[in-house]
């Protein structure tokens, strides 16, 4: 019986994670494409960068964004109803906890399984969108 409200429980939270994750995948992936421009000789050297290039992107964007989504675990885990006050009030006040108490590996607790989760979301998303713009730009 949290009402309505509950819904934005660690929402501030989850924009930092999701604008940081966001900010640093493209930026990464950019810049790769910069230095090193996608093959044209070959379609499978372009899928095969295409992938690296989207994978490099989201294991980067993971390790900048995780102590974010472990700020926001921590507040959505909360009960609010509970006889105890809460722990953690806000994304800030969160992280800043979290490292001081525990130390600041604490804030990249799950960052392995994230990471290759996110850097296989992140080639697969890229190889995708390249391979449905290749397809729009041939109609």
């Amino acid at each position: 019986v949290e009402g309505l409200f509950a819904f934005s429980n660690g929402l501030s939270a989850t924009i930092g994670r999701n604008s940081v994750f966001n900010c640093v995948y493209f930026t990464v992936m950019f810049k790769i494409k910069q230095v090193s421009p996608t093959p044209q000789d070959s379609k499978v050297k372009a899928t095969v960068h295409s992938l690296v290039t989207g994978f490099v992107g989201g294991v980067m964007a993971t390790m900048c964004n995780a102590p974010f989504d472990v700020a926001k675990s921590r507040i959505q885990a909360q009960c609010p109803n509970s006889k105890i006050s809460m722990e953690y009030t806000s994304t800030i006040q969160a992280l800043m906890k979290i490292g001081r108490t525990e130390g600041l590996t604490a804030l990249y607790k799950g960052f392995q399984p994230k990471a290759l989760r996110m850097g296989i979301g992140g080639a697969v998303a890229v190889t995708a969108f390249e391979a449905v713009c290749e397809i729009a730009h041939s109609l």
